[in-house]
């Protein structure tokens, strides 16, 4: 009996592309953001300060219109001086950073990860902080990797989504005031060589 030898077409499976970095999830995420040249400006636009008077009324209006212009929109900022917000920890070649998600904006009022939930012992506003962990890239020591903590040079990036403003009353007198958003992305650079520290996505935007 002749054997009839049948040939199958052979499947040609696609490879899986390789996994982005946490640098380029960053960069995605911060593609689909409005960049905002101040968050002061920012912030005081969105919370607004209006004064008794004659002209209580339009600044009121200004404010909410201002608020339903950022709406559903997701904004990018990049600031210095964020060393009292950071805490590292290193064990070996693994990292961890607790990152207090309260971002002052330099004139009175501050852009926070939700809103703050009470008051510490000092009576700050007191709000959970975000990790960002990771392992040191091969090619780079603890001490280069410390050296941007020790000198207190580190820049954040924050990729944020406004959802309203929140006001806390002070112990001694005034209040804290600031925007309540969700942080979609953060990421700590260092501002000498602008080389990523670490970086953390917490949703797609």
């Amino acid at each position: 009996m002749r054997r009839v030898l049948i040939f199958l077409p052979l499947l040609l499976l696609p490879l899986a592309p390789p996994a982005a970095t946490a640098s380029e999830r960053f960069d995605a995420v911060r593609e689909r953001a409005e960049p905002l040249p101040s968050l002061a400006g920012f912030l005081d636009r969105y919370v607004g300060d209006c004064k008794e008077g004659p002209e209580r009324r339009t600044c009121e209006e200004n404010v909410l219109a201002a608020r339903r212009a950022f709406s559903g929109k997701a904004f990018h900022a990049r600031m210095g001086q964020v060393m009292e917000l950071l805490r590292v920890e290193l064990r070996g070649n693994r990292f961890r950073i607790f990152f207090t998600p309260f971002v002052d904006g330099g004139r009175g009022y501050a852009l926070t990860h939700g809103a703050p939930t009470g008051q510490d012992a000092a009576g700050r506003p007191r709000i959970p902080f975000l990790l960002l962990e990771g392992t040191l890239p091969a090619d780079r020591t603890d001490l280069e990797f410390q050296g941007p903590f020790r000198t207190g040079n580190v820049e954040l990036e924050v990729v944020f989504r406004p959802e309203g403003i929140w006001k806390m009353k002070r112990r001694d007198a005034g209040h804290y005031q600031g925007v309540k958003a969700r942080f979609l992305a953060v990421r700590l650079v260092d501002p000498r060589t602008g080389a990523e520290i670490a970086s953390r996505v917490l949703s797609g935007g």
